[in-house]
């Protein structure tokens, strides 16, 4: 693990090359450009709004429901773009992989990265509409950085994986996109944890409490959203939103690079056909 940080170290102007790369393929074409960064996020926080509190008259307890949908769909985005990107980025760029000698986990980290980047303008506006609505920010703020490492460390551990999966197996992309679907609704990000504290048994919602990506929904809204934690310190612990996330991502991370080491006399191979 250490030679790989050190690997990352001494490659971060091709990693930096690389994430630069993606964003202007991405953004050099449309009228709006970088814009766009920002516009499909807040989009569907809208079209959510319109959908679960105008015509279903859904609450939260937690926070105002439109606060509440920012700070789910804005870092699920990210997550969610940074998987499917990746998925088949090693198979998208197998030609300067054939041409450069570098680690091929350096290609999904930078899909990852380029996506992060994405992800920093929402994260501002919920920042500022958090400041306005709830009049200030918790003193938790300043974990922010610490809480963005663990989102990225679980979606760079994800891509390495499923980016290698894909070069062997196709049907990896179709299935992603299907988990993700079921991912994105076993969270609570249109519906309030205690929606399914009320409706599921004691079991079942600790289980559901473990889940690592509740964990970090919870844990963004923990440092963002005044008096959240508060509101729901009686019925869920710490541990499930900052330990869970945290020892997640570190075997998640340990185990992609640990993947890639048996893999990577492999991979060119695949990449071939």
């Amino acid at each position: 693990m250490i030679s790989i940080i050190k690997e990352i170290l001494i490659r971060r102007s091709l990693i930096r090359e690389l994430v630069i790369k993606d964003l202007k393929i991405r953004y050099s074409r449309p009228m709006l450009g970088f814009l766009w960064a920002f516009l499909l996020p807040f989009l569907s926080v809208v079209i959510l709004y319109i959908v679960f509190s105008l015509i279903l008259k859904v609450k939260t307890e937690e926070a105002p429901f439109f606060l509440y949908l920012m700070s789910a769909v804005f870092p699920w985005r990210f997550f969610q773009d940074s998987l499917i990107c990746s998925v088949t980025s090693l198979l998208d760029n197998k030609n300067l992989i054939k041409e450069s000698n570098f680690p091929h986990y350096l290609i999904p980290l930078s899909v990852v990265l380029a996506n992060m980047v994405n992800f920093l303008p929402s994260l501002f506006v919920l920042i500022v509409t958090s400041l306005f609505i709830l009049k200030g920010l918790p003193i938790f703020i300043l974990l922010l950085p610490a809480v963005l490492l663990v989102h990225l460390i679980i979606a760079v551990g994800m891509a390495i994986i499923l980016s290698i999966l894909y070069v062997k197996w196709r049907d990896i992309k179709y299935i992603l996109e299907v988990a993700l679907l079921l991912l994105f609704y076993l969270t609570p990000a249109f519906y309030s944890i205690y929606l399914v504290k009320n409706s599921f048994s004691r079991l079942l919602f600790i289980a559901y409490i473990g889940n690592p990506l509740v964990g970090i929904l919870n844990l963004y809204r923990f440092i963002l959203f005044k008096g959240f934690y508060s509101v729901i310190h009686k019925d869920i612990s710490p541990i499930s939103f900052i330990i869970i996330p945290i020892g997640f991502g570190i075997v998640l991370l340990v185990s992609s690079f640990y993947f890639y080491r048996n893999n990577k006399n492999t991979i060119n191979d695949y990449l071939s056909y």
